[in-house]
């Protein structure tokens, strides 16, 4: 009985919607004047220091124009994943997010996303504005599904003062990995009873990892037919380098500064623990407001001149709901945000750099800076870990065998054999399933 009155109360009320939309054209009804409300999310919480800037930009696009209105959500960056990872699904997701643009792949490829590429091409957006890393990280099939907003590689930060202190030239950073450790062993200060004091260089403090160092050195993960090279020799070589570095003055020791810097939150260089690092380049900003005198270079490489970065960027992509209308106002905000005013804008307010590489090598302000000078350089020497769709997880399978590298648990040649192994398997297993 339940069941055959609510089935007449939904055909009363499909009838009252199929006569509200007689004679409608639009895909949903809406009054005259009446703006398309488009949801975002974003990693811009309230007190976070990019927020400001992120505000202003999406207050300037709602004024620009009176057809779109952006409604937008801050979530913090540690929780905003898991919250997108349970919305996705639902379909109670946002209209437009502020994501990963490396994973963006694999949004593609579970069709959750939409296809941006015949946007591009009838509005003529110039995709060559943004670097060119960001195309080989960002495209499916050859085909665009979110447009690249901000990121970059590494830079090594290095403090001047402890330079002078320790009789080495603060305008003469380390250029090679070789230099990196000389300068470590002056720059490091032990205690009488043999404590660290100050760490001249760490390799996994600061915003950096194994991979990192692995593609600096010119190595790769994978091949171009997606085949694994973990335990290539030049990656055993990498990693024997990245464990000698890690417990050159005791493992224990490096743990106790990286617990304080965590109990603080401030990081090991700012706190003065450490007087070299390898960060991040929007690291810039909390260098800027610093009371450190400070100097930045490129992240050193084997040979002088020769380097790469491990790099990484956020992008804007429009989730498909299936409306069509919110489609087309969501693919507006996304140009406004990518276009070169709106990425001067992000990237000199906030010191996070943008990946739009006209924007940010046409910029005044930039080009009088010397620290800019050499953000641009490491924007330039930036390369991605591309997803890999036959292991989408091989990097959980390679970081334990990492660490039982670091612990002195396995070789570094153990480790990257059965880290090798192991990702083989799942790729053999996810052949299966497809």
């Amino acid at each position: 009985m339940l069941n055959k009155r609510m089935t007449s109360l939904f055909l009363a009320g499909a009838m009252v919607l199929s006569t509200a939309m007689a004679g409608c054209n639009a895909a949903e009804v809406k009054a005259e004047g009446e703006k398309t409300t488009i949801t975002y999310w974003h990693i811009f919480p309230e007190g976070d220091a990019f927020k400001p800037v992120h505000d202003e930009l999406i207050k300037r696009f709602n004024e620009s124009q009176d057809e779109i209105y952006v409604e937008d959500l801050g979530i913090s960056f540690f929780d905003f994943l898991s919250k997108m990872d349970t919305a996705i699904p639902a379909g109670t997701g946002p209209d437009v997010a502020f994501m990963d643009l490396t994973d963006s792949l694999r949004r593609a490829e579970a069709g959750v996303i939409v296809n941006l590429t015949p946007y591009i091409e009838r509005d003529g957006v110039d995709m060559n504005q943004f670097y060119s890393w960001t195309h080989d990280a960002g495209t499916y099939n050859g085909d665009w599904y979110g447009l690249p907003y901000s990121g970059g590689g590494r830079f090594l930060v290095y403090n001047k003062d402890m330079f002078e202190e320790a009789g080495l030239d603060p305008e003469q950073p380390p250029k090679t990995l070789a230099e990196l450790e000389e300068y470590a062993d002056k720059l490091t200060k032990l205690t009488d009873d043999g404590e660290i004091e100050v760490l001249g260089f760490h390799p996994s403090l600061g915003n950096v990892s194994f991979r990192d160092y692995v593609l600096n050195r010119g190595d790769v993960f994978f091949d171009e037919a997606h085949t694994p090279l973990i335990n290539s020799p030049e990656n055993v070589e990498t990693l024997e380098w990245y464990v000698n570095m890690t417990n050159k003055y005791g493992a224990k020791q490096v743990q106790s500064l990286k617990a304080a810097s965590s109990t603080t939150g401030i990081d090991p260089f700012l706190a003065g623990f450490v007087a070299m690092e390898v960060n991040v380049v929007d690291f810039y900003k909390k260098l800027s407001e610093s009371d450190i005198n400070y100097g930045v270079a490129p992240m050193p490489g084997i040979n002088e001149g020769e380097y790469a970065t491990q790099g990484g960027s956020f992008d804007l992509e429009i989730f498909d709901h299936g409306d069509q209308d919110k489609i087309e106002a969501a693919w507006e905000f996304l140009k406004f945000m990518t276009g070169e005013e709106s990425q001067q804008y992000w990237a000199v307010e906030n010191k996070w750099p943008s990946t739009n590489q006209k924007a940010m090598e046409s910029s005044e302000e930039i080009k009088s800076d010397p620290v800019w000078q050499v953000i641009l350089e490491t924007m330039e020497a930036t390369k991605v870990t591309k997803y890999e769709s036959t292991a989408p997880n091989w990097w959980n399978l390679l970081a334990p065998e990492l660490e039982a590298a670091q612990l002195e648990q396995k070789t570094p040649q153990q480790a990257l054999d059965d880290a090798q192994s192991a990702i083989e398997t799942a790729i053999e297993n996810n052949e299966a399933l497809n």
